[in-house]
């Protein structure tokens, strides 16, 4: 009756463990850089990067965009999710980027979502850029 109940316990928290790894329990948003732009006068620059992976089967993916200055000063982060069908970040999630005055517009789009606009704001005119 011991040795069946032990056989139990193992096979119950082998069952969850394994099930913890499938869902993305796990997943600890280790970032991966996808691409990096720099505006036209080189002042600034934007890195996209993948948080972990997409959670399993298909939900969402974590990214962040990151802007910064010419010296590698981060100036902002911004945390948004892809919903791509479970796919994995790319190039082709970055629909459009505008370098304005005062702010950088990214355009996001995923299989399934409407394209999401993302507005970074930063100050040219001044030696220490807006958070």
């Amino acid at each position: 009756m011991i040795i069946l109940s032990i056989a139990v316990v193992i096979i119950i928290g082998a069952y969850l463990f394994i099930s913890a790894i499938w869902s993305g329990t796990f997943n600890f948003m280790h970032p991966k850089e996808i691409a990096a732009y720099t505006s036209p006068d080189g002042e600034y620059s934007l890195v996209f990067e993948q948080m972990g992976e997409p959670q399993w089967p298909f939900g969402p993916t974590d990214i962040r965009l990151t802007l910064k200055n010419r010296d590698g000063k981060i100036i902002k982060r911004v945390s948004a999710q892809l919903s791509d069908d479970g796919a994995n970040a790319s190039e082709h999630n970055i629909a459009s980027i505008s370098w304005n005055d005062d702010a950088v517009i990214i355009i996001l789009k995923a299989s399934e979502m409407k394209d999401k606009e993302v507005v970074i704001a930063y100050n040219k005119s001044s030696s220490n850029p807006n958070m």
